[in-house]
């Protein structure tokens, strides 16, 4: 085997392994107030509506180069129940930049919550307490 190809190929595998946990939703940029800040101001995480009865978004603040995503959504009792990670896929290692600012993602609400009246979303986090989150009522 040529060395060009096993060296691509050790490249690859090198970064496939630093990519962190698979990022479910789409990154959002209609939701969360605030920008990128040295000084973090006194904001927790956020849920609110991209499509009324459908889809939802998630906003959590941290770093900009190492933000918390979702990575895994299950149906609880009130609601959805989504799995919230500190991901490096934009450094790709361990290091992190020490700014503050929002990342949101939209998610599509499970089946069965869609026509409720009251949603109640729970984000479990790897590092810190869970937070309990109420999407407000659809609009008719």
């Amino acid at each position: 085997m040529p060395a060009g190809v096993v060296t691509a190929a050790v490249v690859v595998s090198l970064l496939t392994g630093c990519s962190g946990p698979d990022v479910i939703g789409e990154p959002y940029h209609g939701a969360g107030p605030g920008g990128l800040s040295s000084s973090p101001p006194a904001t927790g995480p956020a849920v609110g509506w991209v499509d009324p009865g459908e889809r939802f978004f998630v906003t959590t603040y941290g770093s900009s180069s190492c933000p918390t995503a979702p990575t895994g959504i299950e149906s609880g009792d009130r609601g959805p129940v989504v799995t919230m990670t500190t991901t490096t896929t934009m450094t790709g290692g361990n290091a992190c930049t020490a700014d503050f600012g929002p990342a949101s993602y939209a998610l599509d609400l499970p089946a069965r919550f869609r026509d409720a009246d009251d949603v109640v979303v729970s984000l479990r986090f790897e590092d810190a307490p869970d937070v309990t989150l109420d999407l407000p009522a659809p609009a008719p």
